[in-house]
């Protein structure tokens, strides 16, 4: 399955069960980073525009670049009556055409892009700086390098995040951990063990990124753990012959790990960040 594909039909699912970001994040990248809120910014493989919601909230004017049709049509149910944006096709434009502004709205501007992160469709030295949220891990490394070091202005920084599960946090990360690796065939292959600020060196013009990292959790009811487990791409479906025992483990691991009905999910929200050259 074509990476671009992997999220279609459970982009609702995404969207509403799928974590934030914690908050001192944001703060953290104005300070750092040096984004000082009303910057355009290319947020590539937005997905439902869970991350590019809270760039929006800042006052940044924001280009959300998806692929898939599904996520993208959810973000703009989700924020595009809020910021009256349209959509805009992967077409070559010419620069006048790609700096007509977006509408406007008293917190951001909102964009958003049928693209993908190797070919964007947008104009050259467009953006000030690109966010790849739960996203960089499906891109063509290279490819996307050389798309991200066209669009972005001279010395533009390039920001991606995870929010990686802290597996050894408590008894039920570690069980959920086990439940992926027994029914989900594709867990380990998506797992974002690898990043780390030396793998992500080459994508960094061989220099390693900035790396800084912060707590973040999750509450989550029995409908609450069933919609995060499906809006992954290498959750079950009904069609598998192990989907009955994978419904029956999820509801004796909610049971078993419970308090007042509900567990908690720990993250480690880690943000890579840094200039190609």
């Amino acid at each position: 399955m074509r990476s671009t594909e992997r999220f279609s039909g459970r982009s609702k699912t995404y969207s509403r069960h799928r974590p934030s970001y914690p908050p001192q994040l944001i703060a953290y990248l104005k300070l750092n980073v040096g984004w000082s809120g009303h910057e355009r910014l290319a947020d590539i493989g937005a997905g439902t525009g869970i991350f590019t919601d809270l760039l929006l909230e800042q006052g940044y004017n924001v280009v959300a670049v998806e692929p898939n049709n599904d996520m993208r049509q959810e973000l703009l149910a989700r924020l595009g009556q809020q910021y009256n944006a349209d959509e805009q096709s992967n077409e070559p434009k010419s620069n006048k055409q790609e700096h007509n502004e977006p509408k406007h709205n008293e917190r951001g501007q909102l964009t958003v892009v049928a693209g993908a992160a190797e070919a964007t469709g947008l104009a050259a030295a467009s953006v000030d700086g690109i966010v790849c949220a739960q996203s960089f891990h499906w891109f063509d490394a290279e490819l996307a390098r050389t798309e991200f070091a066209r669009v972005l202005v001279p010395q533009g920084k390039v920001a991606l995040l995870w929010n990686q599960r802290d597996l050894e946090a408590s008894p039920f990360m570690k069980a959920y951990d086990a439940l992926f690796m027994k029914y989900g065939e594709q867990y380990s292959q998506v797992k974002h063990k690898q990043m780390s600020v030396l793998t992500l060196a080459p994508f960094y013009g061989g220099k390693q990124p900035t790396l800084a990292s912060f707590a973040y959790e999750q509450r989550l009811d029995l409908d609450g753990l069933l919609g995060r487990i499906f809006s992954s791409s290498f959750s079950l479906t009904e069609q598998d012959s192990r989907y009955d025992a994978f419904i029956r483990d999820i509801h004796e691991l909610i049971a078993r790990y419970e308090q007042a009905g509900e567990v908690m999910m720990i993250y480690r929200t880690d943000v890579y960040w840094g200039s190609l050259n």
